[in-house]
């Protein structure tokens, strides 16, 4: 019994062996049939010629040639089948070389053998032979798909196998590096989308809590009157403010004012504005609430220390508690000086603060504004229903809280309410601070106790309208001291006939409670302001060369 390893082969392999044993049966013909020229003698010129007289055309008889039929499968297969060698290879094997050879003998039967050859002939013979024989077999081949043989097939398997390792090495490198790169990246991408996510929530915090600090609106200065409740924690009055629209979140009220320690919250009505910050509000909570609603403001008015009548007129124009410039109040300047001298309204305040008013200079007495001197500087709210008449009052009122706690010294230093303003209105202008204003009190005081005049220029100033106005320093040392006017305190001795100024209330307490000094005389340095104090004439001309004049010529 054959195995099957041994009895299949390819066809590959079984042309090679044809084509050997074509090879072999040539060169044996070729051998047999054809000497070669040089084992024979060359023969004589007469026996050459005999010989070619008698020498024939010779013939040489082969054996028909057949070619073999084998039976292959159709070249349209779809599929190729192993050739497998039957038992009886051997047998079969003799007869394809009787086949073979018949082949072989046919052929050179069918060729006309010259009687004159040569060893090249019959190779070029032989060669015409097997070429012709090889272009058959290879027509034959394109026609039928054969199997490779069993080393070709191993050699390649393992050659596609190392290629094929290879590229699955090269393709894992690949997928590997790939891994790699693509892990790399979405590294990368998932650490800056963490950097954005924390600097983005940074940047929303820090600007969430920024505007939450701001004002609402800063153009909006209307009021409402806002109820705060008793026990209301900084979270419970955040959250009332966000909702009647006067900040902008509650959560960031209730942590700014922790963070401030804002704490001791008041219950009440309030009157707030959405263009108060929250500081101004935490401060206002702070202080207190009224009891009952009061009317919204819609704006302030600011009076500052030391402002005269006419002053006070352009003051009350100016809406002091907006943003905005050049904002406006409803009320006009020609408005407030004819109320201010209005009979009527005076009577009327006269009634409504007695002790204020018990000294009121009379129209005929020199006076130039008989309530000139009597409105505190301070800074006043108005609402819808606030008139002229009404701001007026409220500055009157504001007055007379002030001195109230000093009627009774007034009455025991045998001075007068309207005596007290008309000095103090003198030290607002004369002195920059309170330690001056009772030093120029008491100077006043010496003066006055020694029968002299009090010679301030700022009387003379006012009583030309130039007080409060931007004059010159020249202006301000040259002035009329020959004028006829009551407020001439050159030329009249006292107090003069009424203030030129509202005074501050330090001032008002610096006349009231004057330094004890020797003073007669004082000048302030042009420049500066700084205040110089002399007992003599001597120093006094000395300090005002220095300090006036001197500073004047350069």
């Amino acid at each position: 019994m054959v195995d099957k390893e041994t009895t299949e082969f390819s066809r590959g392999s079984f042309k090679e062996k044809i084509l050997r044993q074509l090879e072999e049966n040539a060169a044996k013909q070729a051998e047999t049939k054809f000497p070669d020229p040089e084992d024979f003698e060359r023969p004589s010129k007469s026996d050459s010629e005999e010989s070619e007289r008698k020498i024939e055309p010779r013939k040489v008889d082969l054996e028909p040639f057949k070619l073999p039929v084998f039976d292959f499968p159709a070249a349209d297969d779809s599929e190729e089948e192993p050739f497998v060698e039957n038992e009886d290879l051997s047998h079969e094997s003799d007869s394809l070389r009787q086949k073979l050879d018949g082949v072989v003998s046919e052929k050179a039967q069918n060729q006309d053998i010259s009687p004159k050859f040569s060893r090249s002939e019959s190779n070029v013979q032989d060669e015409n032979l097997e070429q012709n024989q090889f272009s058959k077999e290879k027509k034959s081949e394109k026609k039928v798909k054969h199997q490779p043989s069993r080393r070709t097939n191993s050699s390649s398997k393992k050659a596609s196998s190392s290629k094929k390792n290879k590229n699955k090495n090269k393709n894992k490198k690949k997928k590997k590096k790939k891994k790699k790169v693509t892990a790399g990246k979405i590294i990368a991408v998932i650490v800056v989308l963490l950097v954005l996510v924390v600097g983005g929530t940074g940047w929303y915090g820090y600007n969430f809590v920024k505007s939450g600090i701001q004002p609402l609106d800063s153009k909006n200065a209307t009021a409402k009157s806002i109820n705060i409740p008793a026990g209301s924690s900084s979270k419970q009055i955040g959250e009332i403010l966000q909702r009647q629209s006067i900040i902008k979140n509650g959560m960031v009220f209730q942590y700014y004012t922790k963070f401030k320690n804002y704490s001791e919250f008041k219950s009440g009505y309030y009157n707030l504005a959405p263009n108060m910050s929250l500081s101004t509000i935490a401060s206002k909570l702070e202080e207190g609430g009224t009891e009952k609603p009061v009317a919204p403001t819609l704006g302030k008015i600011l009076v500052p220390e030391g402002y005269t009548l006419t002053q006070i007129a352009k003051a009350v124009t100016v809406n002091s508690g907006s943003n905005e410039k050049n904002a406006k109040t409803p009320f006009s300047e020609a408005d407030f000086m004819k109320t201010v001298q209005d009979p009527t309204f005076i009577a009327k305040m006269v009634k409504a603060y007695p002790k204020l008013f018990a000294s009121l200079p009379t129209k005929d007495s020199g006076i130039k504004y008989q309530l000139e001197g009597y409105l505190f500087p301070a800074t006043y709210d108005y609402t819808k229903s606030s008139t002229v008449e009404s701001v007026i009052e409220n500055m009157i009122q504001a007055a007379n809280t002030q001195l109230t706690p000093y009627y009774d010294t007034i009455a025991q230093k045998n001075l007068t309410v309207n005596e007290v303003l008309s000095l103090a209105a003198l030290v607002e202008k004369e002195a920059n601070n309170d330690d001056d204003r009772r030093n120029v009190a008491g100077t006043f005081y010496n003066r006055m106790n020694a029968g002299m005049t009090l010679g301030s220029n700022l009387s003379i100033l006012y009583a030309e309208g130039k007080l409060g106005e931007k004059t010159s320093l020249s202006e301000d040392a040259n002035i009329d001291t020959n004028l006829d006017s009551p407020y001439n305190l050159y030329t009249n001795t006292g107090f003069g006939p009424g203030p030129v100024d509202s005074p501050s209330l330090s001032s008002i307490k610096a006349v009231l409670e004057p330094a004890q000094n020797d003073y007669l005389y004082f000048v302030a340095d042009v420049t500066t302001g700084k205040v110089y104090f002399a007992k003599t004439l001597a120093e006094q001309n000395a300090n005002v060369q220095k300090y006036v004049n001197d500073k004047i010529s350069s």
